[in-house]
């Protein structure tokens, strides 16, 4: 009786530590949202930081009778960033220094100032504003705990977003706008309104995880949304818009839409959406109004008087102003009259283009009707201000817009800062505007101007990103990047069998590589006949290049180098393909071998080892071989191996440009034991001395 050679086997660790992440690819589902959320707040804070470090720059001692800091506005004027801030500007001028509680003591002159507490804002900004003040006398000390009050907005807004646009959320998390105008002006708040009645729609649609359902109806959904938006209209105006498309997509069945059952239009649905809406806005509106109507009215009055000048950057100013040679009065009117005619007709547009892509869709895009009306109200509006960008922001990282458009804007949005805000620290100082100062303001201004106006004709068309879209749809999303690659892995040959490499009776198989080529394809050069059976055997080492990248894009296969261990050359190859680990199963193949190791101990010893750590090693239950019917020689190859003919499998694979019918041999775990002791005998007779 013969001595048995053992099998070595060697597995490469790092597939095996991948494996283990993707068997628990529930956690790493659950670990990637933490990961996106924790990055995600980490660039928010530091955003914050930075932006409030540069702001603070523009304030502290010495301060004068009203707490305003000797060096507003302008700071360091060597500064990266400009040091000006509004939230230091407005705390002289409208009694905040004076801690007078807005609107109700006040009024506008004659010249368009304000006086006695009442600020440009709709109420609950100027309420902000007001807290902001409590405890404070000094420009600095307001900007510090208006600060304060403001962070919590910004870290809130990022966690909804991330929770709606997974690693997108980083356009506003990670770009400059938050760190230039964070703490700029009363921005993040209502930034958070419209972000939130997004979120809230996204909720309420979204499947819940014990019903399959919708967590809210559409109509409890919308309303919670349209009080949102409401209290956005109360501190900055631009989300009351946001309610006409809410109340058309409510209108039309949200995602429903043409396919609801019921083709009647929800109109109580819609109403209902509308009078949250107003009845939220009185609210908030109507305790100002009694108490002191004529400083609520002084805040709309200051917006209509209000003038588009140098300090508006609008393209009014840049565009319209230099052709009237100087008539400033007929430019005012001018534009206070097409103003307000162009942003009715934007927003006529808008819900044009939005309803005209319902018809096209089924589903009526209100937030990508949103996003226009937005774009619309910016464009036109007789003020534009750099920090409306972060208004802009957050449809950047909920809808499909261009990458061109977002980088254009983003670009040009820095360039609009860092130029205007230094113009005023020359216009303070009475000195002249250097001409890339100008140039900048310019720049910043025209490309905003077309990048809304391309913005307000395309954004209905935009598509929702994911998983905001699925949630949307009441379906569930796509799983994340890192959790599709981990998923992608477990079912992947190498997930199972790792990539071993293993030796008997001088034959030694391991992982093949691209190296291997140039030794592959000269077997097959000099031996045509193996292509006769064993499709796109490779005859030249650009075809043995594609033949190797092919076997490792395909996941369920394992491919082997068969190497001679007296020469170290290689003589051959095989593969594990089909792996099945749910059904612990296998198939051998893709195998060829140089012609002068045919008849020798070589594929005995590879069939060995292949079944032995298939069997043996990794616990399969099951391994087939696939033939083409007519290679009589393989088939009794594989017959010899103690394997069962199972029958033939009619157009199985194609073959050239034809199909082959295959003879399907198995073997499984019951026949392991009789069959291994045979070929074991057999491998040591053909490595047994003569």
């Amino acid at each position: 009786m013969t001595r048995e050679i053992p099998i070595t086997a060697r597995v490469f660790p790092m597939p095996s530590a991948a494996s283990d992440l993707a068997v628990r690819r529930g956690l790493l589902h659950r670990g990637e949202s933490v990961i996106i959320m924790v990055t995600s707040l980490l660039f928010t804070f530091a955003a914050l930081t930075w932006g409030y470090r540069a702001k603070l720059a523009c304030g502290g001692a010495p301060f004068d009778q009203f707490g305003r800091s000797a060096r507003f506005p302008v700071g360091d004027p060597n500064a990266v960033i400009p040091c000006y801030s509004d939230l230091m500007f407005l705390w002289v001028g409208r009694d905040i220094d004076n801690h007078v509680f807005p609107y109700i003591h006040g009024g506008i002159t004659e010249q368009g100032h304000l006086f006695g507490g009442v600020v440009e804002y709709p109420v609950l900004s100027g309420l902000l504003m007001w807290l902001g003040a409590i405890g404070q006398h000094t420009d600095l000390g307001f900007f510090m705990q208006t600060s304060l009050i403001l962070t919590p907005f910004a870290l809130v807004i990022t966690i909804l977003l991330a929770w709606m646009s997974r690693w997108w959320v980083l356009l506003w998390a990670a770009t400059p706008a938050l760190v230039l105008y964070a703490f700029h002006n009363w921005e993040l708040p209502v930034v958070f309104t419209s972000v939130a009645a997004i979120a809230v729609m996204a909720w309420g649609a979204s499947a819940s995880r014990k019903t399959g359902q919708r967590r809210m109806s559409l109509r409890t959904s919308s309303i919670i949304a349209s009080v949102l938006l409401a209290i956005g209209f109360s501190l900055k105006i631009y989300p009351g818009m946001f309610v006409l498309p809410l109340a058309l997509y409510v209108l039309t069945h949200g995602e429903l839409g043409r396919s609801a059952a019921r083709r009647a239009y929800d109109w109580v649905g819609a109403a209902w959406v509308v009078v949250a809406a107003v009845v939220t806005t009185l609210v908030a509106q109507v305790p100002f109004m009694i108490a002191g109507y004529d400083g609520w009215k002084a805040a709309l009055d200051f917006q209509g008087k209000r003038k588009a000048d140098i300090d508006t950057n609008t393209f009014w100013y840049w565009g319209l102003r230099p052709l009237l040679n100087g008539n400033i009065d007929l430019y005012n009117s001018i534009v206070g009259v097409a103003s307000t005619l162009l942003i009715i007709l934007a927003v006529v547009a808008a819900t044009y283009l939005a309803w005209r892509q319902y018809t096209i869709d089924g589903v009526f895009p209100w937030i990508g009707a949103s996003f226009a009306l937005l774009a619309g109200f910016m464009l036109f509006h007789k003020v534009h201000s750099p920090q409306y960008t972060l208004w802009v922001l957050p449809f950047f990282v909920l809808l499909r817009v261009p990458w061109p458009a977002i980088a254009v804007y983003l670009v040009t949005d820095v360039t609009l800062d860092l130029s205007i805000f230094r113009m005023f620290g020359y216009l303070a100082t009475n000195r002249p505007t250097p001409w890339y100062i100008d140039a900048g303001v310019q720049l910043g201004v025209w490309c905003h101007a077309i990048l809304l106006a391309y913005f307000l004709v395309t954004a209905a068309r935009m598509q929702v990103r994911e998983p905001l879209a699925s949630f949307m749809r009441t379906a569930l999303p796509p799983r994340p990047p890192l959790t599709r690659l981990a998923d992608a892995d477990s079912a992947a040959a190498w997930h199972w069998l790792g990539t071993p490499v293993l030796t008997r009776a001088g034959v030694t198989l391991r992982p093949l590589t691209v190296t291997d080529a140039p030794a592959l394809a000269a077997i097959g050069g000099a031996e045509p006949e193996l292509g006769r059976y064993v499709p796109a055997v490779p005859t030249d080492t650009e075809a043995a290049l594609e033949w190797i990248r092919a076997a490792h894009d395909d996941r369920r296969r394992l491919p082997f180098a068969v190497i001679d261990d007296a020469t170290g050359d290689l003589i051959g190859t095989t593969s594990y393909y089909d792996v099945d680990e749910p059904n612990l199963a296998v198939t051998i193949g893709y195998t060829y071998y140089a012609s002068r190791v045919h008849g020798t101990v070589v594929n005995p010893a590879a069939k060995l080892m292949l079944l032995d750590y298939a069997f043996t090693q990794a616990g399969a239950v099951r391994v087939v071989w696939h033939t083409h019917e007519d290679n009589a020689h393989s088939r009794a190859a594989v017959t010899k191996l103690g394997a069962t003919f199972e029958g033939l499998l009619r157009k199985h694979r194609r073959f050239g440009d034809g199909w082959r019918t295959t003879a399907q041999f198995s073997m499984t775990v019951d026949d392991w034991t009789q069959a291994r002791a045979d070929l074991v005998d057999r491998v040591d007779q053909l490595v047994a001395p003569a």
